[in-house]
């Protein structure tokens, strides 16, 4: 009978390629967390808060508009970084300059009343600048219909205007012999103050279409940076004054 031949021992199996796959899936995963963090570092800093710029890098999801309506976070979060990116509490758009003229008129008596005197007239010319902006503190309201984003502001208001002195010159429309118009000159002047306050709120009309585009143009750049479908969304900004009445304000009426 043939002699039994020892079994053969397995073959010895080569490490080399599953530590080569190892080697691979690892590179391969450090290079998606590099570019993650390159194209964190390469974003502008005030575009988006950077832990939540990372996640959106690496694959986690960003937060939506519509998400935040439900929320309802979406004023606290645009007054938070609109008065960040501001730098104050107040979104300033516009400054206006106006040639303004101003006058008063007198009339007086003598003899106790029993003997008037001619009026004086005298008037005030200068130039003025204007400023206005909306206050980020104020009533801001936000409604959305999914395709678009309309914006409630807070009536425009003006800082207080900015009359140049230098260039300021008063004159007198009509005088009198009985009379001297530097007393009625200094009590034109104490009232300027007053009237100029007047003055910039009537003139608030001609800078509303200025503050209509600038400020569409600004919620619609924190749409896109705060939110990953903010982009797509319209924006229309409707002044108080231009909103429809509700029902009980139509009542009152």
């Amino acid at each position: 009978m043939p002699e039994p031949t020892a079994p053969t021992p397995p073959e010895r199996q080569n490490a080399w390629p599953k530590a080569v796959t190892i080697m691979v899936v690892a590179a391969l995963l450090a290079g998606v967390v590099f570019s993650g963090l390159r194209m964190l570092r390469e974003m502008p800093g005030a575009a988006l808060d950077k832990s939540t710029a990372l996640v959106s890098a690496i694959g986690g999801e960003a937060a939506k508009v519509a998400r935040a309506f439900n929320e309802k976070t979406v004023r606290e979060e645009f007054v938070s970084r609109a008065t960040e990116l501001a730098g104050t509490s107040r979104f300033q758009f516009a400054s206006l300059r106006q040639e303004e003229t101003f006058q008063r008129s007198e009339a007086g008596s003598t003899a106790w009343g029993l003997v008037p005197l001619p009026t004086v007239v005298v008037g005030a010319r200068g130039p003025v600048d204007y400023t206005y902006f909306l206050d980020f503190a104020g009533p801001w309201e936000f409604a959305s219909d999914g395709s678009e984003l309309t914006v409630y502001p807070p009536a425009i208001a003006a800082n207080p205007p900015a009359l140049d002195v230098s260039a300021l010159q008063f004159y007198t429309l009509e005088g009198s012999i009985w009379r001297k118009d530097g007393a009625v000159r200094d009590r034109l002047r104490e009232s300027l103050s007053a009237a100029l306050v007047e003055r910039a709120a009537k003139n608030a009309g001609l800078v509303r279409e200025v503050g209509r585009q600038r400020l569409a143009e600004f919620v619609e750049k924190w749409l896109a940076e705060k939110f990953s479908d903010g982009a797509r969304l319209r924006v229309k900004v409707v002044f108080p004054a231009e909103r429809p009445l509700s029902p009980e304000e139509k009542k009152a009426l």
